[in-house]
């Protein structure tokens, strides 16, 4: 009998859930695939939350805003969370993006990301350009409820 309890030979527990974390480049892939994106704001009330349109280049997340209290909000508070998720045949999953929020100022930097380019939900006139720097990606899977 041994009584070191790290060298007995019991099988792993699966989670009872079924959650699997996903690598950071499966993370990249979906963030790559999807167009719409929740984006996590504080303000002096509290958190927010706001749907975009945004694209992936180089590392970042773009995305374009209408004058209005999500600007006002990232101005005072950088600090943002993006979520995405969405469904396969068999299972769901989700991808966060936690990090900070800046304003686009350079011309060269906004060309170069394709963010005017980006199409949006709205027909309003979006000409504030944001960078979401991240500071962590991460995701999981699951199986359909």
């Amino acid at each position: 009998m041994t009584r070191n309890p790290y060298l007995r030979a019991e099988p792993p527990v699966a989670p009872p859930t079924g959650i699997r974390a996903l690598d950071r480049a499966e993370c990249w892939r979906l963030l790559e695939s999807a167009e719409v994106a929740r984006l996590a704001v504080v303000d002096e009330q509290g958190a927010d939350i706001f749907p975009i349109n945004y694209l992936v280049n180089d590392g970042s997340l773009f995305f374009r805003s209408a004058p209005g209290t999500k600007i006002v909000s990232l101005t005072e508070h950088p600090s943002v969370a993006v979520e995405i998720d969405g469904a396969d045949e068999r299972e769901r999953w989700s991808v966060v993006v936690r990090g900070e929020a800046h304003r686009l100022d350079d011309d060269t930097l906004i060309g170069e990301s394709g963010v005017q380019g980006l199409q949006t939900m709205t027909s309003s006139d979006k000409w504030n350009y944001f960078e979401i720097v991240p500071r962590t990606v991460t995701g999981i899977r699951f199986r359909r409820g």
